[in-house]
């Protein structure tokens, strides 16, 4: 059996590391509510991608290990806390630092910083499951006497659980660091398209239904006709009804408009270094023009316009005509200056999507 002090020691370094772990997860959510501002970092990362990943690698080998020591008797508290000790100095306080480091404002990118800080948030989680159980079976061998057996078989189950649940979240961060930014505005893109065609979908289902009700025979008695939905377009409503036809048609340019950006602006956004190389070579100082900050308020938009169709369908179903008139103005703002941020490529010169996105907005215009 182990020694009362050595157990009593990983016992301490166990809550410590908790306390330190939850220091790190208030920070990581702090900074993911709240846009980073302009600083100065004591040591510049060339690329925080590459530090996370080599962390986050490093982090996987070392519960690795630790996951055999305690599935393998006897209980070896020595090792333990040096592993913990390990993972602590070095491959989590550098995941953590990269996810907090602040590049130059030319380098801005904040989806993507924004993504790192919310994944490495999550895996410092993963990794607080396992120390978890570290302290759980370190208390329940602290007075134990005779031969360690090792681990019952639910603490077995536990270990491989925990154990597995963090090498998920190592893969994936991982992964999003191999893919970059690219491969997340992307799927982050797609995913907005489907929410606004889902959207789109409702609406019009909505509006059919009306017609629907609408074509039944006027002697219908239908006993269930009292039950009805009080959201329902009256037959002479025909101000809600152009709204709604007027609305549907200018979403569907707007779904068309999201896969434009996919494809001409979003797949083609250059890696850091030359989108950095991009934002210098125009001379431009502010970093408001550089593809960076470009990015980030592109896809603030698309976020946002879901949002705002979602509202407007509150409106349509509220059977408020002023509140959709608004809505919609909103909504095509929002489309408009979308297309329009990006209009030039990321080097800042025309090419097809420029002439393309002003024959959108009169077909917009005009929708």
């Amino acid at each position: 059996m182990a020694k009362p002090k050595d157990m009593n020691a990983l016992i301490e370094v166990a809550k410590t590391t908790q306390s330190l772990l939850t220091h790190f997860q208030s920070s990581l959510a702090a900074s993911e509510g709240t846009p980073s501002q302009p600083q100065t970092t004591a040591t510049e990362l060339p690329n925080p991608l590459d530090a996370i990943k080599a962390s986050t690698t490093l982090l996987k080998s070392h519960t690795t290990t630790l996951s055999l020591l305690l599935l393998t008797p006897p209980l070896t508290p020595s090792a333990l806390v040096a592993k913990i000790n390990d993972v602590n100095s070095g491959a989590l306080s550098g995941m953590v630092a990269a996810a907090l480091y602040v590049p130059p404002r030319d380098q801005k990118e904040e989806i993507m910083r924004t993504e790192l800080r919310l994944r490495v948030r999550q895996l410092v989680g993963t990794w607080a499951d396992v120390l978890a159980l570290v302290l759980r079976m370190a208390e329940g061998g602290q007075g134990a006497k005779g031969k360690d057996d090792g681990p019952s078989a639910s603490e077995k189950q536990d270990i491989l659980s925990a154990t597995g649940v963090l090498w998920e979240a190592c893969d994936a961060l991982i992964k999003l660091c191999n893919d970059g930014v690219v491969a997340l505005v992307v799927k982050k893109a797609t995913e907005l398209k489907a929410t606004l065609a889902d959207a789109v979908a409702e609406l019009k289902e909505w509006g059919e239904d009306v017609e629907d009700e609408n074509d039944e025979p006027e002697d219908s008695d239908d006993e269930d006709d009292m039950f009805a939905p009080s959201n329902r377009l009256g037959k002479d409503d025909k101000v809600l009804k152009e709204l709604l036809d007027r609305s549907v048609k200018k979403l569907k340019l707007v779904s068309i408009l999201y896969q434009a950006l996919i494809k001409r602006r979003l797949k083609t956004y250059p890696a850091t270094s030359a989108s950095t190389k991009a934002g210098r070579s125009e001379g431009a100082n502010d970093a408001t023009s550089s593809p960076g900050s470009k990015l980030d308020e592109l896809m603030t938009l698309l976020k946002t316009i879901p949002e705002t169709v979602d509202d407007l369908a509150s409106a349509f179903y509220d059977l408020n005509d002023d509140g959709v008139k608004e809505l919609l103005e909103q909504g095509c703002k929002e489309a408009k200056s979308a297309a329009g941020v990006v209009k030039q490529s990321w080097a800042g010169a025309d090419d097809e999507y420029t002439a393309w996105s002003q024959k959108w907005i009169d077909a917009f215009d005009a929708a």
